[in-house]
């Protein structure tokens, strides 16, 4: 959001978008740079308030273009959040926050000298009450998982790995500040899925091991 004159004392509604994209094997944030006090210069989530006349979904992409340079085609999934209503999540006066989960297609170009990308499993220090947001987006889709096939497909892929779901649950347990997840019968787990069937593992290089195994979506 951007400077706000003279707001009110009855909350406006922000809409702040976590938008999650899969880079260098590791899941990230999307965060994009301040250009207004407070905490100019500072990375955060994309968020805007809401405009008359307006649809929530229309108000998450909007943060996303105008934020962070992303446009519609790039979301493959999205969920709800939670609302964040603390009255003092925001100097200027109080507003009523509506988060989104966003997953993002992995192959956007995320070229908008305002972009930041942060791991997921290491975020830094976030404004306002941005981290707490994270943290529940980040609950909300470990919740999911298996549950909203069309987030989970989002988050994973077409095809995946053993050692993927594994590494996407720690990731999104650590920005949760949820417990390392008991990880031991996800294989089992997986192959008693009847929305999977295993497919060809990809090769590794010699004397690594036996390699994970491999899924598709039917």
């Amino acid at each position: 959001m951007g400077n706000i004159e003279d707001m009110p004392t009855q909350p406006l509604v922000s809409i702040d978008a976590v938008p999650l994209i899969l880079h260098e094997g590791a899941l990230h944030l999307v965060l994009g740079v301040r250009e207004l006090d407070p905490f100019a210069g500072r990375p955060a989530l994309p968020g805007v308030l809401l405009n008359a006349h307006e649809r929530l979904n229309e108000a998450v992409l909007r943060a996303l273009s105008s934020k962070v340079g992303v446009q519609a085609g790039a979301v493959l999934a999205s969920l709800e959040s939670g609302v964040f209503d603390d009255f003092e999540r925001d100097e200027r006066g109080p507003t009523l926050s509506i988060a989104r989960l966003v997953i993002l297609d992995p192959v956007t170009a995320l070229t908008d000298e305002r972009v930041r990308l942060e791991p997921v499993a290491d975020l830094p220090e976030l404004p306002f009450d941005h981290r707490t947001i994270v943290a529940k987006a980040a609950t909300v889709l470990l919740d999911a998982l298996w549950i909203n096939t069309k987030v989970t497909r989002a988050l994973l892929g077409k095809d995946f790995d053993t050692a993927a779901v594994i590494a996407r649950m720690k990731e999104l347990s650590a920005a949760a500040g949820l417990p390392v997840p008991e990880t031991a019968n996800i294989g089992r787990a997986l192959a008693s899925n009847k929305s999977l069937v295993r497919a060809a593992p990809v090769a590794i290089a010699a004397g690594r091991g036996r390699p994970p195994a491999a899924w598709e979506w039917i």
